[in-house]
């Protein structure tokens, strides 16, 4: 007998035949001994394994079904995942309203409107801080100024001198440094003037190198050693040349921002002519914005000329080169 032929008696035996085939090979044992004592063999050879007994039926677990789904949503490759949630994310962009040109415009227009308010206000602010920030360093000059009187034994500020190296209204910050009263050069700067500055690297000079100056190189120290600021030319008393004294007078101007013979009037160019500030003898920093509207213009004698006060109340404030030109009227 065929190896086939065994293997379609033990499929018959087992039951795993199609109906046909097993109905054509019951007809063949019924018909054929040989195949009856194989089969006999066979049924013996199933018995002993036990292939022939029937399974026993077990009802399967109530949450099968759900642990199953849990189990195969755990063990999904997280690529599978990412595309899911890349297609969930996207779903909704396909209903998304799409920008026109018109839209853009109204958008332009109100960066426009919006720039238009918040620019101005942002170089308001900026410079509001910056007048501020020059008022400090002022007041530092003016108490360093209140210190210098308080060793002098007439009590008068530092000042220019009638001829010499250091007769210009520059001077008195090489005498502040010198004397140990402002802690740095920085102190003589205000910050709005930084950009117009022509040396960055400000240092005024010590007085014994002021002394020792001539030429062109004199002048150009004195056009500069004074910083950002102006001050006192002194007065004319008796034909000779004074330092204002400490009397904290509260209308006597000693310091300023430093006048421009560029401008109307001298006024400073500091805050980009929109004014300057002013330090009066009592120590009180104001801005002023209109210099005609003062009662003693703080930049001319009440000659009208850059020179030093006619008498102790006329206050005239000089930039760093000016010099302390004594007028004579006739």
């Amino acid at each position: 007998m065929s190896t086939g032929s065994r293997d379609q008696l033990l499929g018959y035996l087992l039951g795993a035949l199609e109906p046909d085939e097993h109905e054509r090979l019951a007809d063949e044992i019924e018909q054929n001994a040989e195949l009856r004592a194989e089969i006999r063999k066979l049924e013996a050879c199933v018995g002993q394994l036990g292939l022939s007994d029937r399974p026993d039926h077990l009802e399967p677990p109530a949450d099968l079904v759900a642990r199953t789904c849990q189990r195969v949503a755990a063990e999904r490759p997280p690529a599978v995942m990412r595309a899911a949630a890349m297609n969930q994310t996207r779903e909704p962009v396909v209903g998304r309203r799409r920008y026109t040109w018109a839209d853009m415009i109204v958008a332009a227009c109100v960066l426009v409107v919006a720039g238009t308010l918040l620019f101005p206000a942002i170089s308001y602010s900026k410079s509001k801080a910056q007048i501020a920030a020059c008022a400090n360093k002022e007041q530092e000059i003016g108490r360093a100024f209140h210190e210098f009187s308080a060793l002098q034994p007439d009590g008068c500020f530092p000042g220019p001198e009638l001829t010499g190296n250091r007769s210009a209204a520059g001077v008195y910050a090489p005498v502040l440094l010198d004397r140990g009263l402002v802690a740095t050069p920085a102190s003589f700067l205000c910050p709005a003037a930084q950009s117009r500055r022509p040396t960055p690297n400000f240092r005024p000079p010590q007085l014994d190198e002021l002394d020792r100056l001539a030429g062109e190189m004199l002048t150009q120290v004195q056009r500069s050693m004074g910083g950002d600021f102006g001050a006192t030319l002194g007065y004319v008393h008796r034909g000779q040349l004074q330092r204002p004294c400490n009397a904290r007078r509260a209308t006597y101007v000693i310091l300023a921002d430093a006048p421009s013979n560029s401008q109307p009037g001298r006024r400073s160019a500091n805050h980009d002519c929109r004014g300057q500030n002013v330090l009066y003898e009592d120590g009180h920093v104001q801005f002023i914005v209109n210099l005609p509207d003062l009662p003693d213009d703080p930049f001319h004698n009440r000659e009208g000329y850059v020179a030093p006060g006619l008498d102790c109340d006329d206050s005239v404030v000089g930039c760093s080169c000016d010099k302390p030109l004594i007028i004579v009227l006739p």
